[in-house]
């Protein structure tokens, strides 16, 4: 009964119906007015009554069948008609030069936010729960490249009708979200599930739990969808992280252009120069399929920043090559917060603190709610100077997505050893789990040695060796200066430790 009800609005029946009764009953007023003045007959105020009256239930039953489109009246489509045209038309009418816009529209992931049900037996809760779907729905759709059906595609869906994998393959999404909401008291339990539909697999859940008041209600709300959106939704979220996983193994020949930029964005996650150079690879690909891929050009600039920072694959001119391809994303896509914050990137490896905060700046005013963003931000401008609010955006990012990368540890150590605090970096770095990344393995080596563990520091040298053969404290000091170029006492901070260690100018203990 409840879905048809839902059907009735979606159709309009309900607004057609006042609709009709408003205008009757002026009509009516109308006619009593004006028939008297030429004399018409009582039958004929009878008449137009009851004419009136009979035409009511023919109007609700041409608004169920018929609607009013910009070309004309047309037949009303089924629900998983109308939630497939809406996708296909979305993907249509985005332009190749619009903020989000990205090659081969239809090969991307898309996803249904399922009306949310109410569980608590109190009817007042059905608005929060619709409210909150809404909210995730918005908040999904700032993604720079996912496709959300919007809410009206699926106001008429009851959870639980139909079994998933149907459901999804006629709405013609590659994932699903239902979820509901439970209060007894002031408690509260928001729960999510987020399903493939091409194996009808559950993929991923949640229970959120809150206390819910009506004066922290809106601050509830934000909150819980800011978790979902972030956790579903950002590079390091679950749907792009189960992207990635399905074409990581396939060659890089038989991607299409966005399967390549999933591939790449694995790197981030597990940086070696092996994943460097298959992430390039990727990338190459991507923007030979569509040079108009505004997003495969952006982390293009990540990986050659990459091959000169940490001498992961060198070719000649990579930071030129960087900048390059970083202007060249923003041309395409201005309003895409990820190309401002890779181009952000470049000029703080550049050296140039005022640019680089300017585009940090404008991606966060793009979008603050994405958690990889808001953490690799809130990285760069520790490392710039500003360590406690880079600290407290990482802090929030971690909140957000609790898929966050290994790497996010290393950073917070950093900011423990800058204040020479080492036994507190030392816990942080060895949860980082970076064995070939050569950052990780200096801060490591630096750590035990201020420690005063000397077996501990000569292991972890021989560690740094094995990544960096011909390692030398010379080669340490530039390789340092770039990663850090705002924090010269860092830096000297790090080499001394890595000579305390046993680093030699030579390379040797």
């Amino acid at each position: 009964m409840k879905a048809f009800l839902k059907e009735l609005q979606r159709r309009r029946v309900y607004t057609i119906g006042v609709a009709y009764v408003v205008v009757a009953w002026l009509l009516l007023q109308v006619a009593d007015t004006v028939f008297p003045i030429y004399d018409a007959p009582g039958w004929v105020l009878k008449a137009f009554a009851t004419f009136l009256f009979l035409g009511f239930p023919v109007a609700l039953i041409l608004a169920w069948a018929y609607d009013m489109t910009p070309g004309g009246i047309e037949r009303t489509k089924r629900l998983a008609e109308s939630s497939k045209d809406e996708l296909k038309e979305t993907r249509q009418q985005v332009p190749a030069s619009d903020s989000f816009a990205a090659v081969e529209l239809p090969t991307g992931p898309s996803i249904a936010v399922l009306p949310f049900k109410n569980l608590s037996g109190d009817a007042k809760q059905d608005l929060f729960a619709e409210a909150l779907g809404g909210d995730i729905i918005t908040g999904l759709t700032r993604s720079s490249h996912l496709f959300v059906l919007t809410a009206g595609a699926t106001a008429g869906i009851e959870t639980g009708e139909q079994e998933s994998k149907e459901l999804g393959a006629k709405l013609g999404v590659s994932y699903m979200l239902r979820g509901s909401v439970q209060k007894s008291g002031d408690a509260l339990r928001v729960s999510a599930q987020l399903m493939d539909v091409s194996n009808g697999v559950q993929i991923w859940s949640q229970n959120y739990d809150r206390e819910l008041s009506a004066e922290n209600m809106f601050t509830v709300q934000d909150d819980i969808r800011e978790q979902i959106v972030a956790t579903l939704s950002d590079m390091h979220g679950v749907i792009y992280s189960t992207q990635a996983q399905k074409n990581v193994h396939r060659p890089t020949s038989s991607l299409n252009a966005y399967e390549c930029l999933s591939v790449a964005l694995a790197y981030d996650k597990y940086i070696s120069p092996e994943n460097h150079k298959r992430a390039r690879e990727s990338l190459d690909r991507a923007v030979e399929l569509d040079p108009q891929f505004d997003e495969a050009w952006s982390h293009l600039s990540w990986i050659y920043t990459d091959e000169h920072v940490f001498g992961f694959n060198p070719l000649p001119g990579s930071m030129e090559r960087a900048l390059e391809a970083a202007q060249r994303a923003i041309r395409l896509a201005p309003g895409n917060y990820h190309n401002h914050w890779l181009l952000s990137r470049v000029h703080y490896f550049m050296g140039d603190r005022d640019l680089f905060l300017a585009a940090t700046q404008r991606a966060l005013e793009l979008n603050s709610s994405d958690g990889t963003t808001l953490g690799l931000i809130g990285m760069y401008i520790a490392w710039a100077g500003e360590w406690d609010r880079g600290m407290e955006m990482m802090s929030k990012a971690k909140l957000l997505n609790p898929n966050y990368p290994d790497y996010y540890h290393l950073v917070f150590g950093s900011a423990d050893f800058a204040k020479h605090e080492y036994s507190k970096a030392l816990k942080e770095l060895q949860k980082a789990n970076l064995p070939d990344f050569p950052l990780c393995q200096m801060f490591l080596t630096s750590c035990y040695a201020m420690l005063g563990r000397a077996d501990d520091a000569a292991r972890q040298l021989g560690d740094l060796r094995r990544i960096q053969p011909g390692i030398t404290r010379q080669l340490a000091l530039e390789s340092l200066g770039m990663t850090f170029p705002f924090q010269p006492e860092l830096v000297e901070t790090l080499v001394a430790g890595l000579a305390k260690a046993g680093l030699d100018d030579d390379g040797q203990s």
